[in-house]
């Protein structure tokens, strides 16, 4: 987690114009991943509302980076397998928040190589499957109480 917290730090300060340095070790990795995201907006901090079942829930996110319909994710991993984020509950969520947007793509880096994972919209799950999965887990396990004591809206 933090390798990837600061492979996504150099990313940023090199999309703001910083230097670094050739003998980095991720300094392929950095550099591609950078160009391939110049000029996208970074860090955009998104909610919208939903109701599942007749519950609200305020949905929240902040995506690393959005561009032209499209949400862009970094990760960075010494273990990439095709389709590693196929499942994530990130990817519905974020297409959610920016219904606007055609695909969700995750720029996956091991340190040299940069990968892609495209996920249209068309294929992806929607939402409110998996809020009510989610909230089956959550009554079946008796932790509704903790659930809305630790993520209640803030006024």
């Amino acid at each position: 987690m933090l390798n990837g917290t600061q492979f996504e730090n150099c990313v940023n300060s090199v999309l703001d114009g910083s230097e670094i340095d050739p003998a980095h070790k991720w300094y392929k990795g950095i550099t591609d991943t950078a160009r391939y995201l110049t000029g996208a907006q970074k860090q955009v901090v998104l909610f919208r509302e939903i109701e599942v079942d007749g519950e609200p829930f305020l949905m929240h996110g902040v995506l690393d980076f959005l561009r032209a319909g499209v949400i862009y994710d970094t990760k960075f991993t010494k273990n990439y397998h095709l389709n590693k984020y196929l499942d994530t509950a990130q990817t519905p969520v974020y297409l959610y928040l920016v219904p606007e947007a055609r695909r969700m793509e995750y720029v996956v880096c091991d340190g040299t190589w940069v990968y892609r994972e495209v996920y249209p919209r068309e294929i992806v799950q929607p939402l409110e499957p998996l809020i009510k999965q989610f909230m089956a887990f959550v009554r079946k396990h008796e932790l509704y109480g903790t659930l809305a004591e630790k993520w209640k809206v803030q006024n």
